[in-house]
Formats: structure tokens, C-alpha cells, sequence
């Protein structure tokens, strides 16, 4: 077997894959109550935003946002692809990591708390960020069913995700945009 067919040969074992996962996907993820959770968080979670953002920092913390986006979603992306832990119950059913939380819930949190008290000290307010997310959202995933950890710990969480609000913080501080000409 040469090269190509290697990797058409896994490209083929790919999408078989894909496909039973949709299928699980529509037969005991869709609709359930688990799956209604994931969507009525992702709305809230906008909702909460649109109406309680500092609406003349949007696109300051916008910028922030989207670093987190980035970050969190390609690191639960590796995470899962890794087999570090994986998800139930997702949202949409072709994507590694659970969208809620890493596009919508890490990210609102983080603008949110780059917004209250902007002044306080970052990493005072990086540490109850990542405490709450890694020792009472991701347990509260795994108990209703949604994250299953494989190897992982919650604390390796709790270090990422005090660096990610650290640098979102530093984004959000920054002062060298000059418009567009």
C-alpha cells in the first residue's frame, strides 16, 4: 500500500466515524435533556452578555473575547482529540470540543469579570475565575453526564485557564489601535 492510500485508507475510517457519531448524536443526544441544557446555556449566555456588557468597552473586550474563544476551543479541541477527557451530549454533533462552554460560557465570563472591578488585581481575579470554572463548572459538566474526564485532572484546568485570563486581561489593557485609513 503506498502513501496516498494510507491516507485515504484513514480519511475513509475518518468519515465512517463521523458519520455513527451523528448517528448517536441523533438517536440519544438530540433532545435530551442534557442537549436542551447545552442550548439554553449558549442563549442565556448571549442574552446575559448583550444586555449586561460595559456597552462602551464592547469592542475592547470583544478583542479579549475572541482570544478566548481561540484558546479555549483549540485547547479542548486537543484535549479531546488527545484523549484527555471528551463530551456527551453536544450541541452540534461534528465538533471535538462543547461548544456552550468554550465559544460561549469561558469567554462571557471572562469579559465579564475583565469589566467588574477593572482595576482589582488581575491575578486575584484570574484565580475565582479559574476556580470556578475548573472546580465547579466542570465538575457540575461531569456530574449531569456532559464532560467525561479520561486523564485528566481539574486542576490542570485551573492553571490553564488562570493563564488565559491573565493575557486576556493584557489584551483588554491594550491601547495601540489607531484606525484604519
Amino acid at each position: 500500500m503506498n502513501k496516498s492510500q494510507i491516507f485515504d485508507d484513514h480519511f475513509s475510517r475518518e468519515i465512517q466515524l463521523k458519520n455513527e457519531k451523528i448517528q448517536i448524536w441523533l438517536e440519544h443526544s438530540l433532545f435530551t435533556w442534557q442537549w436542551w441544557f447545552g442550548v439554553i446555556v449558549l442563549l442565556l449566555s448571549i442574552l446575559i452578555w448583550l444586555k449586561f456588557r460595559n456597552k462602551n468597552s464592547t469592542d475592547r473586550l470583544l478583542y479579549s473575547g475572541f482570544f478566548v474563544v481561540i484558546c479555549a476551543s483549540i485547547l479542548d479541541i486537543l484535549g479531546h482529540n488527545l484523549g484527555f477527557f471528551h463530551y456527551h451530549y453536544e450541541v452540534f454533533p461534528l465538533t471535538a470540543n462543547y461548544l456552550p462552554w468554550s465559544i460561549i460560557v469561558i469567554p462571557v465570563i471572562v469579559m465579564f469579570f475583565l469589566q467588574y472591578k477593572p482595576n482589582a488585581n488581575p491575578f486575584i481575579k484570574s484565580v475565582i475565575f479559574s476556580a470556578l470554572l475548573s472546580f465547579i463548572g466542570l465538575p457540575l459538566l461531569s456530574f449531569i453526564g456532559i464532560y467525561h474526564i479520561v486523564k485528566w485532572n481539574y486542576f490542570y484546568s485551573f492553571i490553564i485557564l488562570i493563564i488565559i485570563y491573565l493575557i486576556a486581561h493584557f489584551l483588554v489593557q491594550r491601547d495601540n489601535f489607531d484606525k484604519i485609513t
